[in-house]
């Protein structure tokens, strides 16, 4: 487990407030973060995974002195329901293309959401790194790569949380929420 905490709200309201094809929130994060060129696919319905499933594409900022000014990178995310919408499972499949090793790697993540009360649910988050090829620095790319995407799941569940409260005393003026994380 690489993260465990509480939601303000529902796994459904989560899904919806946060990355519904009419949420802003990925848009104002991204913003907030400077990347740059996000395309967010609408949701569809895949019958080879079950649920939901859209690709999100975008330029993000680099930040480590071996890598260029910023990374072409690649999502692919995939959403699922419990029957009854009290669980719901959405997981990421990340590819930066313009990194050192970039087409060695991608980094896994599964967010799992569980209802806890009818106002909050319990988010637990895992992280993997899946080595496409065999190199040396393996180890070292897999500790790196995982340390960064964990401290970006951290930015990304503080912001929504944050987000989310906010649209809960907004109402339907969600556009009028901005994301404020640091970046």
């Amino acid at each position: 487990m690489i993260f465990q905490n509480t939601f303000p709200g529902t796994p459904e309201n989560f899904f919806t407030v946060i990355l519904g094809d009419d949420a802003m929130f990925f848009q104002q994060y991204r913003n907030t973060r400077k990347d740059t060129d996000l395309k967010l696919s609408k949701w569809h319905v895949s019958d080879e995974y079950g649920g939901n499933v859209r690709e999100v594409t975008f330029r993000s900022l680099c930040h480590s002195p071996l890598c260029p000014p910023d990374t072409a990178v690649t999502e692919l995310q995939h959403a699922s329901f419990s029957n009854d919408k009290r669980n719901l499972i959405y997981e990421t499949k990340q590819q930066a293309h313009d990194v050192p090793f970039g087409s060695y790697f991608e980094i896994h993540c599964r967010w799992s959401l569980r209802t806890t009360s009818s106002s909050t649910c319990q988010v637990d988050v895992k992280i993997g790194v899946n080595m496409k090829k065999w190199c040396i620095l393996q180890s070292k790319i897999k500790s790196g790569a995982t340390e960064e995407y964990r401290r970006e799941v951290c930015k990304i569940l503080e912001a929504a949380s944050d987000y989310t409260v906010k649209a809960e005393s907004n109402g339907p003026n969600r556009e009028d929420i901005v994301v404020t994380s640091s970046a």
